[in-house]
């Protein structure tokens, strides 16, 4: 039976050039074409921004439509603790649970953490508890740590290896002057999980300026919900509408998931949610950024938050103590190759009058040689060892000798991959002349 699977195999193969390769590429979570795991989200809506009440329901679009809605386990929202603002959880409440029932989900996985906060938390306890490396949580934290952090001090913790928190947001992951919170990315990480963070979403998503409504002609790129037939599509447009901004940058997490493809676009989504095209899924990324403050290990580092826009994600880490510090993580991300050869970009400073020498450590051993960052460069600098052999699961780090020291990022990017600015802009976009206002 093997035998006569592997010849039927292999006359496919060869009847149909580049089969076998498409199916060795193909990255974790899908597996053979499926999607290997489960999935929870947890958001925010009640407070500071009305951006989930779109973003929310547009999320469970994307997993519905991208043929995830069976694995979606657990959905809490409305979970910032610290204030709230009582309307706003009834809003963002309508836009879930009718996101939920537009799309078919199973509303006895959702709750509403202002009023239901001891059964979010059994809830995401019990999805933690159910991970191995078979069957992982990949957890979506559009909100800001305070529920996923709870959830962590009660579960299994032999169990959090098997889970992978995604972020885009700096805002929820606990960095922003103006609001404190109690736990930020830091808090979670530490707890032993895999941290992904992706590309921040509001950079192709959001059309507003945070703060105020938008102007008529910045819901130009969302037309096309406004003028569809289906009505699980108007529903996403009535909710636009509603959250007073055309800023749905939260559910870029759901597509990435879906697709490994970091840069969702309004013309992507119109592909999935109303044109009903087939979806294009990443075989495997081909630059793979670590974000310095994401590392799983920091000794004698701390994370910098002087909101320093030249830096990914206007974060990165610094020497606290001594002369000699050391950060370590294991590389596991989604839709990364099992195995692969990668050119290793680490970018690099030194605080002003101080200088300080790096190294890259693969597996315990030092690759490449050191090199030195002096406080007289211009700022942020990339470091390359080319052509390094990394396989899934392997721990790589930085070693930093020198006070001054600083480390933005570790980026594996595909050999030859030319060096990327630490956020690069999308293009401007303007909106189309002559176009109506929301209705």
């Amino acid at each position: 039976m093997k035998r006569a699977l592997l010849l039927t195999t292999l006359i496919a193969a060869v009847l149909q050039p580049g089969a076998l390769a498409g199916v060795a590429a193909e990255a974790r979570p899908f597996v053979n074409g499926q999607f290997q795991g489960r999935i929870a989200y947890s958001a925010d809506g009640n407070h500071n921004d009305p951006d989930d009440w779109s973003a929310s329901p547009v999320a469970l679009a994307i997993i519905a439509e991208a043929g995830l809605r069976d694995r979606l386990v657990h959905f809490d929202y409305n979970s910032i603790l610290p204030s709230t603002h009582a309307e706003w959880e009834k809003i963002h409440t309508a836009s879930v649970l009718g996101g939920a029932e537009q799309y078919g989900f199973n509303t006895s996985r959702f709750f509403d953490c202002r009023r239901d906060l001891d059964g979010a938390i059994a809830s995401l306890v019990e999805q933690i508890n159910a991970s191995s490396a078979e069957n992982p949580l990949y957890f979506i934290i559009a909100g800001p740590m305070e529920v996923p952090y709870r959830a962590m001090q009660k579960c299994d913790r032999a169990k959090l290896p098997f889970v992978y928190c995604i972020s885009h947001s700096r805002w929820n992951d606990g960095y922003q002057a103006g609001y404190t919170f109690s736990f930020t990315k830091r808090s979670v990480i530490e707890q032993g999980v895999h941290w992904v963070q992706i590309q921040d979403q509001n950079r192709r998503l959001s059309f507003s300026k945070y703060g105020s409504p938008a102007k008529p002609d910045e819901f130009v790129p969302y037309f096309w919900m406004r003028d569809s037939r289906d009505p699980k599509v108007k529903f996403l447009w009535d909710r636009m509408v509603v959250s007073t901004r055309p800023d749905p940058s939260d559910a870029g997490m759901a597509w990435f998931l879906a697709t490994g493809d970091e840069a969702c676009t309004p013309e992507k989504l119109k592909s999935l949610l109303s044109d009903r095209k087939p979806l294009s899924r990443t075989a495997v990324r081909t630059s793979v950024r670590l974000e310095a403050e994401n590392f799983r290990v920091l000794e004698g580092l701390v994370v910098d938050d002087k909101n320093d826009r030249t830096a990914s994600h206007r974060l990165s880490v610094r020497v606290d103590r001594g002369t000699a510090a050391r950060m370590r993580t294991r590389f596991e991300e989604p839709f990364a190759k099992s195995a692969g050869r990668y050119d290793v970009e680490v970018r690099t400073m030194a605080d002003k009058g101080k200088s300080a020498r790096f190294t890259f450590v693969l597996k315990g051993t030092a690759r490449g040689a050191p090199w030195n960052s002096a406080a007289d460069a211009a700022g942020w600098t990339s470091h390359v060892i080319p052509n390094v052999d990394i396989g899934f699961g392997d721990e790589l780090g930085v070693d930093v000798v020198g006070a001054g020291g600083r480390i933005d990022f570790v980026q594996l990017n595909a050999p030859g991959t030319p060096l990327t600015a630490a956020q690069p802009a999308p293009a401007p976009r303007t909106p189309a002349a002559g176009k109506s206002a929301p209705r």
